[in-house]
């Protein structure tokens, strides 16, 4: 962001729609922060019932808020097909790299490599050893496609368009100082799928997307007491997340008719760490993993912390991008204990040029 142009974050989620504005003064300042839940505003109340018309008109209203509008935007694509590789390539000029990265991505990705959209970011390069670390970011060309006509039809400009686990990454790095020699994870759970992050100060990053989320809490509720989509959502909401001081509170959930399904999840977010855990320590010879910092919208699910920290026996800290002593806002923001586990995306998007 040069001198005082606005940086326009835009995350369409599976169930939320955010948009944050941002411009540089002494500090990055808040400019806006507007939230949609398609489910609590009415507009869905099955996963059916979303459609691209339904998205555009969704943006569109927010847009509408936003005073002097909104015309160009950083936006991500997310999802278990919205894939992050590192690689390690000789020291290539920008059209070589291209090729190369095409030749190893057909061997390795479960896709035609014709069918994708793919673009990298250099990591690190290595002039004695004459290689470089290459971040490789692969979208399925007719996600894309479909992203960029919403956009497109809600009169947005997308400026870029990346993967979530790397805008979540890019405003972790921003705003957040890493812990020296340690290793450390960020688990955004959205409501289709949860991001995995795990950084070493030493090490590149590692990213891994995971096929659980709110919604898969939602429709094993759904199945179990047998109710509707939306019914279910509600009856999980009702447990959404209420400061607690890092208090045990989980005797809330004994009451309750899902306690199984939320263990079930609870345990299958807790063997997928554990094995990237082991992988990213084989890797690069570091001590496992010493925090993991839970965001996204789901991880407001109340003592979704305290039950995975249980689980995975690692520390597990709720982590709120808005709360960032580097940030300030134009005006006060209400609730931001609840809303900041929301934008962590968005905000990375917006904070791309602070790189």
């Amino acid at each position: 962001m040069i001198k005082e142009k606005k940086s326009v974050g835009v995350d369409i989620g599976s169930n939320v729609v955010k948009i944050i504005g941002l411009r540089r003064k002494k500090k990055i300042r808040i400019e806006f922060m507007k939230l949609i839940d398609l489910y609590l505003s009415r507009n869905v109340n099955r996963p059916e019932d979303l459609s691209d018309t339904l998205l555009v008109q969704v943006i569109r209203g927010l847009i509408a808020e936003i005073k002097g509008g909104v015309k160009k935007v950083k936006t991500s694509v997310s999802g278990p097909n919205a894939l992050v590789h590192s690689m390690e390539l000789p020291n290539l000029s920008d059209s070589e790299i291209l090729s190369a990265i095409r030749w190893k991505l057909a061997s390795i990705i479960p896709f035609n490599i014709d069918d994708v959209e793919f673009d990298f970011q250099v990591l690190n390069t290595n002039k004695s050893s004459n290689m470089q670390t290459v971040l490789v970011g692969i979208v399925p060309a007719n996600k894309m496609k479909k992203h960029l006509d919403i956009l497109t039809r809600a009169n947005l400009e997308p400026e870029i368009v990346e993967i979530d686990s790397l805008a979540i990454y890019n405003c972790f790095i921003t705003l957040q100082d890493l812990h020296p020699n340690k290793t450390v994870a960020i688990l955004n759970i959205g409501a289709e799928c949860a991001t995995l992050i795990i950084m070493h100060p030493d090490h590149d990053p590692f990213f891994k997307s995971i096929a659980i989320g709110g919604n898969t809490l939602t429709r094993a509720i759904e199945r179990m007491l047998h109710i509707s989509f939306i019914d279910a959502e509600r009856e999980k909401i009702e447990m959404n997340y209420q400061p607690s001081h890092n208090t045990d509170n989980t005797n809330n959930y004994k009451e309750i008719g899902w306690k199984g399904p939320l263990l079930s999840m609870v345990a299958k977010l807790a063997e997928e760490l554990k094995k990237a855990d082991i992988y990213y320590q084989i890797l690069y010879g570091e001590e496992g993993l010493q925090r993991i910092y839970l965001t996204g919208g789901s991880a407001k699910l109340k003592n979704l912390d305290y039950l995975l920290a249980d689980a995975v026996k690692v520390p597990v800290t709720l982590w709120n991008p808005l709360k960032s002593e580097k940030l300030e806002y134009k005006q006060e923001i209400g609730n931001i204990d609840e809303l900041g586990l929301h934008f962590a995306t968005s905000l990375g998007l917006a904070l791309r040029d602070e790189l």
